[in-house]
């Protein structure tokens, strides 16, 4: 009697389950400082220390193309990418584009999503350097970054027990946003919060101050939601983090949409802001120097031991303890 083997999909292993089994595969070499599993590998060129990162937004996955221009898909796909940069404390420099069309997409269309990959690009301080066009089925953008990397590394793997945890900015807004948009035809969405969407604002300044002065400890981007990228980090660091979802901070926008409601404040995904683990020591000096960062920065909770992420309420209570958020094979798509 045969029987038939099953070869489990990449839905059934999972996004991350997946990359737990590649990345250890993948060899190193004197010239890699930092390797896979943070915002950007960290390479040695000569005396030089560069970030390099990639990532792709794709066409019914991270957006609909009836949802933004497209320039702003040009403009968003270069500032995801800026976000893993902000995240080690580093400066954009160059990038290299890969674009897949349609052969119905106006040519048009494709210009005004170059320019906005090149506005992006120039406003954060970088060049479009080279790139490649493609044929496809449906329209994606890929972005190859190379950035300067800061005198002082910062990783997801420096938290310690004690350390107090940080967040830039507010939370929610783009997943409130999606949740909107993928809704009821005709559903309303405030213009601040499909702002946050569809040109997120990636924290290159704060990222530079947090690693140059040595306050962060450790860093991530919050692109797949808050939950989950902090249970990355603290699972690089070997360590638990709590946060109390009361100071979770919400736009106005967001407030008068969802109430006290932190759900999508807690795992909605596409953010782009810094999470960053603060030693006690330093809290001071990060206090003395917030008006520096150029945005708003919120204590949120604080390292402990233990392995994971624990979210308490009002009362203390614990009212979620996972490492949930988004995985790109058992999410659905927007």
């Amino acid at each position: 009697m045969s029987r038939t083997r099953h070869r489990r999909t990449i839905a059934e292993v999972g996004e991350f389950g997946f990359l737990a089994r590649l990345l250890p595969r993948l060899p190193m070499t004197r010239e890699t400082v930092v390797g896979p599993g943070h915002d950007c590998a960290v390479l040695r060129c000569g005396r030089r220390k560069l970030l390099v990162t990639v990532d792709a937004v794709v066409e019914n996955v991270h957006f609909k193309a009836r949802w933004s221009s497209p320039r702003q898909i040009g403009r968003r796909s270069f500032l995801v990418n800026a976000s893993d940069i902000a995240a080690m404390g580093g400066q954009p420099r160059f990038c290299v584009v890969s674009i897949g069309v349609p052969p119905r997409y106006s040519a048009r269309s494709l210009l005004q999503l170059e320019a906005g990959i090149v506005d992006a690009a120039t406003a954060s301080g970088a060049v479009v350097v080279g790139g490649n066009l493609s044929r496809s089925e449906q329209l994606f953008v890929s972005v190859t970054l190379i950035g300067d990397a800061p005198r002082r590394l910062v990783t997801r793997h420096g938290a310690r027990p004690g350390d107090r945890v940080y967040v830039t900015g507010t939370l929610g807004d783009a997943a409130l946003a999606v949740e909107r948009l993928s809704g009821r035809a005709g559903a309303k969405v405030a213009p601040p919060v499909l702002r946050r969407l569809l040109e997120p604002s990636p924290r290159v300044r704060a990222g530079q101050i947090l690693a140059d002065k040595g306050l962060a400890s450790a860093m991530i981007d919050v692109s797949d939601g808050l939950v989950q990228d902090l249970g990355h980090l603290c699972r690089a660091s070997r360590v638990r983090g709590v946060i109390r979802a009361t100071d979770v901070p919400v736009s106005v926008a967001y407030r008068r949409a969802c109430g006290t409601e932190r759900r999508l404040a807690l795992s909605g995904g596409e953010d782009y802001e810094l999470l960053c683990t603060v030693p006690a020591r330093h809290v001071k000096h990060l206090e003395d120097v917030r008006r520096q960062l150029a945005c708003p920065i919120t204590c949120i909770g604080e390292i402990t031991r233990g392995r994971g992420v624990r979210i308490v309420g009002a009362q203390g209570g614990v009212v979620y303890e996972s490492t949930g958020g988004y995985d790109h094979f058992r999410t659905p798509t927007t």
